[in-house]
């Protein structure tokens, strides 16, 4: 018979409830798909590397000194991630998810109007980072795991796409619309345009869901009866920290490739067109990576699936170093690869942490593995910039970030079969 709490407590995920329709679950996925398409990541993130020239020319710095605002707000989102899933367990996902819209905008004005300060430029860097953390898959894919059981992995696979969607246009809107505009009227363009886009965002998501109570305090007691590990169980096990040390290394690398893309197909005299398509066409790769993985994991095991993925980014990175690089079709095929290997990400971390450990602490897990991803996100670019400022190039970044993702490859697959407390869940 079952127990008092577990009667009370909501089910195992509201997919299996009859208070959620189909049509109501679908208008969730497309809200947190447009969240993500017009927050943190395109808006700010992928056109990062559009603007590094240009904002090292208005400030007269090294690109290794404009680097670090992508780099800071990768650490801000780090300690964003595990703060959002804090909050939300309190407060309530509706509220996290609306005032990390607001605030983002709102660090994003700020940077608008930027003087030539390093410790302005870090500061900003950081709180669009913390600040917008919600508008990460922080935030809106931190809802899905509780909403959806069985189709989990379209779920997080249709809602991700947004990001590859919004990365894929933002590049090319950025060099476009440069022409008419510096870098400072488009983050002040973008301010706007995430604060309108979050609003409709946060009304298709949190409308369509039955009550708000599954989404605020009452997850923490709901948690206690549900099959898995608790952070504390999960960090002395050595798949967290394999995973944590893969997600770094991966995310590190590839982003690290992406932010300076750019500014390599320039070096190569490909030009600044060339340049942007390219960083539009990884968020093409994003896409399908995130539709196609999201339903491939359903299916497959997922260290295989991931290991797939991440040999694909070193693909990307051997065209990188071989004459192919001068010719502009194989640097965006290059390109398209690359995003096929960080778009991997996205699925991935959730989807992971909850094969391997439970439901029971998911989203205290869930974000401190998505720290570590962000972390290395913010670090690569940063690495990135030093070496070229160091060495002239990009030849043994490149090499390194090659060897970063064979050995992802190789180590995802170290995480063995799934628990089978959890598969049985499952």
């Amino acid at each position: 018979m079952s127990s008092p709490l577990s009667t009370k407590m909501m089910p195992a995920s509201l997919e299996a409830s009859s208070k959620l329709t189909r049509s109501a679950s679908l208008w969730i996925v497309c809200g947190a798909a447009i969240g993500l398409m017009f927050g943190f990541g395109p808006l700010f993130f992928s056109v990062a590397g559009v603007f590094l020239k240009p904002m090292a020319a208005t400030f007269g710095w090294g690109r290794s000194d404009v680097a670090m605002l992508p780099m800071f707000s990768l650490v801000g989102t780090t300690l964003g991630g595990p703060a959002v899933g804090y909050l939300a367990d309190r407060l309530g996902w509706s509220k996290v998810v609306a005032g990390s819209v607001a605030l983002l905008a709102i660090s994003l004005a700020a940077l608008a109007v930027a003087p030539a300060s390093h410790a302005y430029i870090g500061a900003v860097g950081f709180l669009i980072g913390f600040l917008g953390a919600g508008t990460t898959p922080a935030g809106y894919l931190g809802v899905l795991p509780r909403v959806f059981d069985k189709r989990l992995g379209m779920a997080l696979g249709f809602a991700m796409i947004g990001t590859g969607i919004g990365g894929l246009f933002a590049p090319i809107a950025a060099n476009r619309l440069g022409t008419m505009m510096d870098w400072r009227h488009w983050y002040g363009a973008c301010a706007l345009v995430a604060l309108v886009f979050g609003i409709v965002a946060h009304r298709l998501m949190f409308r369509n869901l039955p009550t708000q109570k599954y989404f605020a305090a009452e997850v923490q007691a709901a948690a206690s009866v549900e099959a898995g590990h608790t952070l504390g169980e999960a960090v002395r096990t050595y798949r967290f920290w394999l995973l944590a040390v893969v997600m770094f290394l991966i995310s590190s690398a590839i982003i690290g490739g992406f932010v300076h893309l750019a500014p390599f197909a320039s070096d190569r005299g490909l030009g600044r067109d060339v340049g942007a398509q390219a960083a539009g066409v990884v968020g093409a790769g994003l896409a399908i990576a995130r539709v196609g993985l999201g339903a491939v994991l359903d299916r497959v095991f997922a260290p295989l699936v991931a290991c797939a993925a991440f040999f694909v980014g070193a693909v990307g990175f051997a065209i990188f170093l071989t004459d192919a690089s001068h010719v502009p079709s194989m640097v965006i095929l290059a390109a398209l690869l690359l995003g096929i290997s960080t778009g991997s990400e996205g699925d991935l971390i959730p989807f992971l942490a909850r094969r391997y450990f439970g439901k029971r602490s998911f989203g205290s897990i869930y974000g401190c593995l998505f720290g570590a991803a962000t972390l290395g996100g913010g670090v690569g670019p940063f690495l990135y910039g030093l070496a070229f400022d160091r060495l002239g190039s990009y030849t043994v970044v490149h090499v390194v970030s090659l060897a970063a993702c064979l050995t992802g490859a190789v180590g995802i697959l170290l995480l063995g079969r799934y628990p089978a407390a959890n598969a049985t869940a499952q």
